[in-house]
């Protein structure tokens, strides 16, 4: 892959879903291995919101203060409420028992917000403060990748790996990581790895989709597809088309997926749009009717 199909590929999150993640998987309590703590970590890293909220109401006050707080702090990002996250991470950052993962949590908000710099401190010192908390060295290799930094990136996800080598996440990441760079068939290795583990990792099987399709192989990129998924999917492998230079083929891909679904008319007329600019061709596309 040359350098300019790589930059391509980094508006990815932009013209598909996101493949770059950092999973909220479950956290083991490094220090008192508390159980109802584990608990709340496992109803976070399944999206059980809910569940996480009645167990921190009802027994929240069974916690040390700091380990408490830190579990609302951790509810309230996973909630999307990052200003509340954010101040209650930067007042555990002088509790020795919680920092490392205060720190984490500002590292997954600057991420959030586009900040890579400040998420690679921040993540460094989660980093620092707790060498076995495998979430903080998959998000530094995201930080990492974003940095274009891809030596320490691979630094980053190797550390994981090494630290908890059934990590979906980490493989996921270090797979998209490795797509960037062109590694497809490391790439591919690494999301048939993770999704070995969790089928239904979705970044996992997006990522599979693009490094199939970068090397041209559209048909098996296409494998696993289904009625629900099509149009995405075919939005996925346009634009992996359309970063290889196959100009015809994305464009086919982006009408069929505007044609499918309406969810995906303003998306995939982005990326026509995007082709005509690569291919300088004439201005023949209409956008669609609505």
């Amino acid at each position: 892959m040359t350098a300019t199909n790589a930059a391509r590929l980094m508006i990815v999150a932009l013209c598909i879903a996101a493949s770059h993640v950092v999973a909220a998987e479950a956290i083991a309590e490094t220090s008192s291995g508390d159980a109802l703590a584990v608990r709340i970590d496992a109803a976070l890293a399944t999206g059980a919101l809910s569940d996480a909220a009645q167990l921190i109401a009802r027994d929240g006050a069974h916690l040390p203060d700091a380990r408490a707080a830190l579990a609302r702090s951790d509810y309230a990002l996973a909630a999307n409420d990052t200003e509340t996250a954010a101040a209650g991470y930067r007042v555990l950052v002088d509790q020795p028992a919680v920092a490392a993962r205060a720190y984490l949590g500002l590292g997954l908000i600057a991420l959030g917000k586009g900040d890579s710099a400040a998420a690679a401190t921040a993540l460094d010192l989660a980093c620092e403060r707790d060498p076995l908390l495998v979430r903080a060295w998959v998000a530094r290799g995201v930080a990492a990748d974003r940095q274009r930094d891809w030596d320490r990136a691979e630094r980053m996800y190797d550390r994981a790996l090494v630290l908890a080598p059934g990590s979906g996440a980490a493989l996921t990441n270090r797979g998209y990581s490795r797509l960037l760079r062109g590694r497809l068939d490391a790439s591919i290795s690494d999301s048939l790895a993770a999704l070995a583990i969790d089928p239904g990792m979705a970044a996992a099987t997006n990522n599979l989709r693009l490094a199939r399709a970068m090397l041209g192989d559209y048909k098996s990129a296409f494998a696993g597809s289904t009625k629900a998924t099509l149009a995405s999917d075919l939005n996925t492998v346009g634009f992996a088309a359309m970063s290889r230079g196959d100009y015809s083929i994305a464009e086919s891909y982006f009408t069929r997926a505007m044609r499918i679904s309406p969810q995906f008319d303003r998306i995939a007329w982005d990326n026509l749009v995007y082709l005509k600019e690569l291919s300088h061709r004439p201005a023949d596309l209409l956008p669609p009717q609505r």
